[in-house]
């Protein structure tokens, strides 16, 4: 059977990001509301094929492809956080997976098969190791803190979720699909005093009831 050759999604992906990125391995990046922020990376070295096969062997867990090949570039990474107030995406590294499944004993309030790869402000990124048969499947998850119960399934790999997540500038783009006009609209009333005078200008609309109640 010949072999065939495919492209390394996440190693695409890495090489773009740190094109854009400027000595500080900072980049300006656009929120909501036209709201422009700095944000900051920081990539860790990459583990070898013998630390990461280790690691998932004694947890007896399968590791996809597409994130040992993460791994494999970066032992962990800090993503979009913000030079004063901290925050963004962390991807964990080795012995931080190793600590929160076993020294946090993750592993008795989760579902068998899970792994927590990532978190962001207490919000979890889990592998759903069951699902993981091809490059096809889909066995990523999202959690509020440890509600497992309420998993939002984001129904991509790795790669996909990863390339998604930086061409999104860091947002949760797997919740806009439960994300309607009034919940946008209410979301966007939380921030309305920020938005009301930006960088000394004033972006609010004066709409009649009739027009606002649309």
């Amino acid at each position: 059977m010949e072999s065939s050759e495919i492209f390394n999604i996440v190693e695409l992906t890495l090489e773009g990001l740190k094109k854009r990125l400027d000595s500080n391995n900072s980049l300006l990046i656009q929120g909501s509301t036209g709201y422009s922020e700095p944000a900051r990376f920081t990539f860790y070295p990459g583990s070898s094929n013998q630390e990461i096969d280790s690691l998932f062997e004694e947890l007896n867990l399968v590791i996809p492809w597409d994130y040992k090949a993460f791994l494999l570039n970066h032992n962990g990474a800090d993503l979009f956080v913000h030079p004063f107030y901290g925050g963004g995406i962390q991807l964990y590294s080795l012995n931080m997976i190793r600590q929160v499944y076993i020294d946090y004993d993750y592993v008795s309030m989760i579902p068998q098969g899970w792994i927590p790869i990532g978190s962001d402000n207490g919000d979890m990124l889990f592998i759903n190791t069951n699902e993981c048969i091809d490059r096809f499947s889909s066995y990523l998850y999202w959690t509020e803190m440890l509600f497992v119960d309420s998993a939002i399934k984001v129904n991509m790999n790795f790669e996909r979720w990863f390339e998604r997540l930086i061409i999104c500038n860091g947002a949760h783009f797997w919740n806009w699909n439960n994300e309607n006009s009034e919940r946008y609209y209410r979301h966007l009333q939380g921030h309305i005093e920020n938005v009301n005078n930006y960088d000394g200008k004033n972006y609010t609309l004066a709409l009649s009831k009739k027009e606002s109640n649309k």
